[in-house]
Parts: C-alpha cells; structure tokens; sequence
C-alpha cells in the first residue's frame, strides 16, 4: 500500500482458454452471460441452457484449440500489451488485465489493484468497437464488482475508439507489410477482406454501435492505403440459429474465389490480439475452403498487439479519459444508436 496516487488501468478483453480441460467451463461463460447471449426471460433458464449447450460444443471447441498448441495465447498477449502500456503511460498508472469469460476475472484484477493501492480506476476495452455482448459486459461487470468491493473508489471509462488514429495507423502499417508479400503484377488487384466479429441482426437493430462502428474503421484504414484498393467487410463466428449480421467471411470469400479474385488480404479488424478467431478460424478453418474455390493467395494480416501506433494510441486513451476529453463515438447522420459516451444508453 502506498499514500501516492495510483490511476490502475483495467485492460478488458474476453479471455480464453488456458488448457483442454478448461475449455467446457470457458463456453459456459459465454453462454451463461445475459449481455452476450439475450435470450427471452433468459433469467429463470439460460443457466441451464448455457450447462447443456457448452457441454455439446466443448469437443467440437477442443478439437479446435488441439490445433492451434492446446490453449489461446490471448492472454500472454494482452499481458504484453499491459505491461507495454504501462511503461507508455509511465509512473502513477498501473495496468491490470481482466477476462469476462476466463482467468484472470474482473474480480480478480479488481483485488490486485487494490492491494496496490489503487486511487482510481480507468476501464479500457480491448474492443475498439462497442457492442453489448463485449464491451458493455465486461464493463457492467467492473461495476458491479468495484461497487460490491471499492464503492467509493473513482472509475472513469473508455467507451470505444473505432476511429483512434493510431488504432488506424497500426492497421493500415500491417497492410501495407503483407501486401509487400504479394507479387508486384498481382498487387494492385489484392482485394482486402475486412472480416469482423458477428453479432445477432436484431442486436445491432435495438441501437448497438458495433456494425456502424466497425464499417467506421474498415473506411479509417482504407483511407489511409492507396485509393482505389478494392475492399469489402464480412463476419464470421455465427454462433445461433436466428439472422446474424452478412455476408459471412466464408461467403464472401465464395464470391470473391467466383469473381476471380486471386489475392485475399484478410484483415481481423474487430481484435487487436491473436486468439482462436485468428489463428484457427481464418488461418485454418476459413482458409482451406477458400483455397479450393480458387482463392490462390490467401494473405492472413497480424493483429497488431504491440505495435507502438497501437500502445500510442491506448495511451492517449487512457489520458484523455482522465481529463474527461475523449471525442464522442463514431455517428454518421440519420443513424440512431446509443452508447454510454454520448449519455443516451449503457450500450
């Protein structure tokens, strides 16, 4: 404990898995979260629900993590961005990492920094684009667990920062690095895929941001590449039934292969640290089918996790926010959204 002043940054992000057998309990979180998966009247049986639906994807899940080393990195790598970000933002400021769905939980975080001696407390999320079912949850988490154990304790939040310069920066440096890849004749023609995170349709039709927002970001790094580069956004991890968000990556990059599109530079532009949506949903699951329907360069871009654009940028964040200047979220005219910056919804 110490009488100085300590900001603890509270780094949000989902988490995941840190071996086989935690794989089952890991999707239950998931499921089990009433701001990711709304389900009706979910309070009286989504537990339930959740118990039986992570036990019949759970193989399905292992088998998927078995192929990319037995475990998501996400957490070694959002460790790396804290202690970066700490060292960006200097003395005074000490980060900390919470998962919503997996180790280290916002309950634990929450008690190391107060061991610390923590005077204050910024939220920042690791989504660049908000959404109820990450962004927001992770965040009413925080809440709940800072008003049960440190109610007097000061938080201040970032909302979201689609269109951060240096978010954008890092994005566009990592293009332009792998089209490097591509044969000079054939670059021109590459056609970049931004490929986002889902969501339910009818989520983002109740007012939530993500859709608008990360269209918001796909533009910010297009504009900052050569004009006229061809680029198109689709969404992958379907995770229900009902009507999610189109075109799906896989379909999209089906009608890019019938097209004769020959390079694909697949952006993830929704993460900003490799986890399993990355390295083995585009890298494997999405890549080989797209191979086969004539995709013959299949150019995967790296989450830029430590690029300094990128920590830059998170720093400033984090300043900002503390001196109540953050700009309002991403709204172009005549589109209707809440959010929590702009007061008008804890979206």
């Amino acid at each position: 404990m110490t009488n100085e002043a300590l900001t603890a940054v509270v780094l949000m992000n989902l988490g995941g898995p840190d071996d086989l057998e935690a794989v089952e309990p890991f999707l239950f979180n998931i499921f089990n979260d009433r701001d990711m998966i709304q389900l009706p009247l979910g309070w009286l049986w989504q537990r339930r629900w959740a118990e039986m639906l992570a036990k019949r994807r759970a193989p399905e899940s292992r088998a998927n993590y078995e192929r990319i080393g037995g475990r998501s990195p996400i957490l070694e790598f959002t460790e790396a961005q804290a202690r970066a970000l700490e060292a960006e933002l200097g003395p005074g400021y000490r980060c900390y990492v919470a998962m919503r769905a997996w180790h280290p939980f916002t309950e634990e975080a929450v008690d190391r920094l107060l061991a610390d001696g923590a005077t204050e407390v910024v939220a920042l999320p690791l989504y660049p684009q908000r959404s109820r079912t990450t962004s927001y949850s992770s965040a009413a988490e925080l809440r709940r667990v800072l008003a049960r154990k440190a109610p007097h304790l000061p938080l201040r939040e970032v909302c979201c920062w689609p269109e951060e310069p240096g978010f954008l920066d890092a994005w566009a440096r990592e293009v332009r690095r792998t089209m490097e890849g591509i044969a000079p004749e054939r670059r021109a023609a590459a056609h970049i895929l931004f490929s986002a995170h889902g969501l339910p349709q009818s989520v983002v039709d109740k007012g939530d941001p993500y859709y608008v927002q990360t269209l918001a970001s796909c533009r910010g790094v297009m504009d900052r590449l050569p004009p006229g580069t061809p680029w198109s956004l689709a969404f992958q991890s379907r995770a229900t039934k009902v009507k999610w968000l189109e075109p799906a990556t896989e379909h999209e990059l089906e009608r890019l292969a019938k097209a004769g599109v020959k390079d694909v530079v697949v952006v993830p532009i929704a993460f900003v640290t490799e986890h399993v949506e990355t390295l083995f949903e585009l890298d494997l699951l999405l890549k080989e089918p797209a191979l086969a329907a004539g995709i013959e360069g299949y150019h995967r871009v790296p989450a830029p996790a430590l690029a300094p654009e990128l920590i830059g940028a998170l720093a400033g964040l984090v300043r900002r926010c503390r001196a109540g200047t953050l700009p309002l979220c991403a709204r172009p005219e005549g589109v209707k959204l809440k959010c929590a910056c702009r007061g008008d919804g804890k979206v």
